[in-house]
């Protein structure tokens, strides 16, 4: 019964360890961190492996840029 427990444990921790990887990765390819942590902490590995595939959105350009003549 312990080695369940330790195991469901070090699965746990990895699970979340994946959806904070993924949050922090989906910034890099200008999506929502936030959206995607929660994504990935429910779907797991489906919805880090559609954030690695999917190609990243364009850079929002700065509404600044446009006023400077």
């Amino acid at each position: 019964m312990q080695e369940v427990a330790a195991l469901s444990t070090m699965v746990s921790a990895m699970w979340l360890t994946v959806a904070i990887l993924a949050g922090g990765f989906a910034r890099t390819r200008n999506r929502s961190p936030w959206y995607w942590f929660l994504l990935t902490f429910f779907l797991g590995p489906i919805a880090a492996f559609l954030l690695v595939v999917w190609p990243p959105l364009p850079a929002k350009v700065p509404a600044e840029t446009f006023l400077q003549p």
